[in-house]
């Protein structure tokens, strides 16, 4: 059993890439549904009779599984396309592996920013500009982008993961200066509020903004000067499992430079396949290279894993709900 998202990843997933597994190796692959969260609860409420197999997982379902003991090591003899891998995408220790990466950064609306005489975004400094006074847009706490816009935040004004409260008080700034018009429960309504035109520019995933993209969308995304936030998806077999051969035959899989190339064109997630190729349109915002991964800022998703309660407690006090 295959643990992942639902959405456009479910529909890959099952489209174009279970189906050539299947045949290719005769395994038959069962997709359960659910957000990175909800699976990991899973994980840990299965522990003593696992029902996933493998686990489709975020940076922190990660390394908290691990430091859990939830996941195995990896057997490189299952998994022959680890050499081609990245080595800043195999765990140190060699327990689950990333299979593809994104970006946060910024994505905005070319035509309003043109018709009010803005110049393109650069920085994620311009969220603060005053000309954008009811034009800007973010998650709440509770997605992955803002936990990620918070952490950047603490980098950006001087500071680091694990003191917070100087990116705090500049985002409560940020809302009570009224630039913020809106605060998104999920990626689906970021992505509603923008194609509207209710907002200009927002902080989101690379992955999301170029989905809109290759959909039409004329919203466009940039990675700010400061550095963007890099997130992946990583692959974690579950210790105990019923088919712990099988889901380490299914990584080998995913991380074949043919499922890693259409990974890249189809739902916007760049490899980690040294061999693999990101679309030529989305060269210049996709990690197309070890070299360009290394410019994006690797959060310390430890600390943020730790802390994660009280920056959510923090974040619904001081900017989500303060008036």
């Amino acid at each position: 059993m295959l643990a992942s998202s639902g959405g456009t990843i479910e529909t890959f997933m099952r489209n174009e890439v279970i189906p050539g597994f299947e045949k290719e190796t005769g395994i038959k692959v069962t997709y359960a549904v659910g957000t990175a969260l909800s699976n990991y609860a899973r994980v840990i409420a299965t522990r003593r009779r696992p029902e996933i197999d493998l686990f489709w997982a975020n940076d922190l379902a990660h390394l908290a599984g691990k430091q859990q003991g939830l996941y195995l090591k990896l057997d490189p003899a299952l998994i022959p396309n680890l050499k081609e891998v990245y080595s800043v995408a195999r765990d140190s220790d060699g327990i689950g592996v990333m299979c593809s990466v994104s970006g946060c950064g910024l994505q905005y609306n070319p035509q309003k920013f043109a018709e009010a005489g803005l110049a393109p975004p650069t920085s994620w400094l311009d969220l603060w500009d005053p000309k954008l006074k009811g034009r800007v847009v973010i998650y709440s706490i509770g997605v992955l982008f803002s936990q990620d816009f918070l952490a950047m935040m603490t980098h950006v004004f001087g500071g680091n993961e694990k003191d917070v409260g100087p990116a705090i008080r500049k985002i409560r700034e940020l809302r009570e200066s009224g630039n913020i018009v809106a605060f998104a429960n999920s990626p689906a309504e970021m992505d509603n509020i923008m194609v509207q035109g209710q907002a200009w520019i927002s902080v989101n995933a690379q992955t999301r903004a170029i989905a809109l993209m290759q959909g039409g969308s004329p919203l466009k995304y940039v990675q700010p000067k400061e550095g963007g936030s890099l997130f992946s998806i990583v692959l974690d077999v579950v210790k105990g499992c019923q088919n712990p051969i099988a889901a380490q035959k299914f990584i080998n899989y995913l991380l074949s430079v043919g499922v890693q190339n259409e990974t890249a064109e189809k739902i916007g997630y760049a490899p980690v396949n040294a061999q693999a190729k990101v679309p030529a349109e989305f060269a210049s915002i996709m990690p197309s290279s070890e070299a360009n991964l290394r410019t994006f800022v690797q959060l310390d998703r430890a600390t943020m894993n730790r802390d994660l309660e009280n920056w959510t407690e923090l974040w619904n006090r001081e900017i989500e709900t303060r008036r």
